[in-house]
Formats: structure tokens, C-alpha cells, sequence
């Protein structure tokens, strides 16, 4: 892993894409055919009936952009990069208010996706639902982690389990290969230090997830070494 621990000199780039592709050991050969394992790893599912709960949750998510999705606008705060990548919305004519998702980190109240959320032990863990909805996305980018755990950003993970079975027009991208067809309470993790990846919903159906963001205790690294994509979780 690439660890340049600290934002290093951002304002010599005028593009966050570029920045991260400096720090990235993905290959960029859009004719290679990406595939599950090579960048992103299905851990097995979570089995159990959490429906009701997201319809609630529905009430609790409001609209995220580049600008907002790590403080929901109600901080001073943003991102290290923030005008690098509002640079990048721009050079692509998305402009930068794009929507990403709906979002919330309102999930302790929920008994069985607090369930979820704090199965694998992650600690110090940003627990969100992130409710996509038709017609928003989540343009290819490749995160910035590096700031949760600088001495060993390695201990750095974020897991996504997908709350509701695929439909037609919802996708992830991860490198050059589309992941769909999912089954409700699919968990993944991905190389975030490394990966291009992507989200988008062209269906007719939200599309909500639980992601999960910490720093990797002896319990998750036992589960996420012994996981396998027939692995199920009970809750």
C-alpha cells in the first residue's frame, strides 16, 4: 500500500484525480478486464429481516455532495481536497452540487442494522446509511482514508453491505469491473487506497446501503480473514 499519510502539497494540483492516481498501484488499462478478488472481495451475507427499518430510515437521510458528505454541511469542516475535486465536477460538466446519495448516520435507533453495522468490531467506526436514489450517483474517485490512522493507514477499512436485493439500473464500479446482482445483506470490501470505483442508480428503486469506516480490531481481522462469499451472519 501507497502511504503517503499526509494531504502532501495539495495545492500543486489542480485535480484530486490526479493527486490520488499519484498514490494509487491500480494498473489504469481501461482495455484489462477487472474481477471479483482482483480489487474488491465479497465477505458472504447477513441473513435476517431488517425491512421495516429501512423503511424508516427513509425519513432520516437528506441529499450529500462532494462538499457535504463528510459533515452534512453542518461544520466548518471539509475535505483537504474539496477544491480539487469540485475541480473535477466541473472539468466534466457535472457541475459541483452533483448529488451523490442521501445519507444519514442516524442507525443506532435501528436494533437490527446497529446489529449489522457493529458486527465485524471496527473501531472508532463512522457507521452511515447511504440511500441512493434514482438518478443520483457517486463519480469515479478513489478515496482518501489515509487520514483515520496515518501511522498504519493499513489498519484503515470500509465494508458495505447492501440492504436489499439488486435491480436492473443499480451498479458499483470497482476498476474496470461492474458489480450487480447482489442479495440482500451482501457485505464487500474494497482496496480503497488503490481502486477507481463508482456508484450510480438508473433503476425505478432506492438503492440503501450500510457503510462502515474504522480501523480494523483483532475481531475484524479474524472475520475478514476467515470470510468467504458463501459465509452467511445471522442477526
Amino acid at each position: 500500500m501507497t502511504n503517503p499519510n499526509t494531504f502532501e502539497n495539495p495545492d500543486e494540483y489542480s485535480s484530486n484525480w490526479d493527486w490520488c492516481v499519484k498514490h494509487s498501484q491500480y494498473h489504469f488499462d481501461d482495455s484489462r478486464h477487472d474481477h471479483r478478488g482482483d480489487w474488491f472481495r465479497v465477505l458472504g451475507r447477513f441473513v435476517g429481516d431488517w425491512s421495516s427499518e429501512v423503511e424508516q430510515i427513509k425519513q432520516h437521510t437528506k441529499p450529500i455532495t462532494w462538499a457535504t458528505r463528510k459533515f452534512y454541511g453542518d461544520s466548518d469542516d471539509v475535505s483537504p481536497m474539496l477544491r480539487q475535486e469540485e475541480y473535477d465536477l466541473e472539468q466534466t460538466g457535472a457541475g459541483r452540487d452533483l448529488v451523490l446519495t442521501d445519507m444519514t448516520d442516524d442507525i443506532d435507533q435501528f436494533p437490527t442494522l446497529k446489529k449489522i453495522a457493529d458486527y465485524f468490531g471496527v473501531v472508532d467506526a463512522k457507521k452511515r446509511i447511504h440511500m441512493q436514489y434514482p438518478g443520483q450517483m457517486f463519480n469515479l474517485h478513489i478515496d482518501k482514508l489515509w487520514d483515520r490512522y496515518p501511522e498504519d493507514p493499513s489498519k484503515v477499512v470500509r465494508i458495505t453491505i447492501l440492504l436489499e436485493d439488486w435491480k436492473p439500473g443499480q451498479f458499483y464500479l470497482y476498476g474496470t469491473h461492474t458489480y450487480s446482482h447482489w442479495q440482500a445483506g451482501e457485505v464487500h470490501i474494497f482496496d480503497w487506497p488503490n481502486v477507481p470505483h463508482a456508484t450510480a442508480n438508473t433503476s425505478r428503486f432506492a438503492r440503501p446501503t450500510i457503510q462502515i469506516t474504522g480501523l480494523k480490531s483483532d475481531r475484524t481481522e479474524e472475520l475478514l480473514n476467515r470470510a468467504t462469499p458463501q459465509s452467511q451472519y445471522v442477526v
